[in-house]
């Protein structure tokens, strides 16, 4: 009986922390842009599995200086881009990253990228730490 109270104690007490995301990337890709441009554009869907919120905090990659997260939105009659801190993935939830929408602004670009290059990215998570994606580059025609 002692052991069960234990048990039942434990995880009343400390179930809930043993709940965690499950971040998966699915369909990662960079837009391939003119070899002047210095911006391009990197888009995925982020999948949480898990029974609690994680959050995007950051992007890093060699292809560009910067890496942010940015979203599009209606200001009026005017579609504005605004720079995002973080992006909340909640529980049981997709996110789509997606052109018009919520992406990550590849900023100032080490040298044009071209059409079946393959890009590495690394996401920075809050609860699941760093994530290494291999995202190609996809012309759009």
């Amino acid at each position: 009986m002692t052991a069960f109270l234990i048990l039942l104690f434990s995880l009343i007490f400390y179930g809930p922390s043993l709940a965690k995301p499950d971040i998966q990337i699915q369909n990662p890709w960079i837009r391939e842009v003119p070899p002047v441009s210095k911006m391009s554009a990197l888009f995925m869907r982020i999948v949480n599995k898990g029974d609690t919120e994680d959050v995007l905090l950051g992007v890093k990659t060699n292809a560009s200086k910067f890496a942010e997260i940015h979203m599009m939105e209606m200001e009026g009659q005017m579609m504005k881009m605004r720079k995002l801190d973080f992006l909340k993935l909640p529980p049981k939830a997709i996110v789509e990253l997606r052109p018009g929408g919520i992406h990550i602004m590849l900023i100032e670009l080490i040298k044009p990228l071209k059409e079946g290059q393959k890009v590495k990215v690394e996401l920075d998570f809050k609860k699941s730490g760093k994530i290494i994606i291999q995202a190609p580059v996809k012309a759009l025609h």
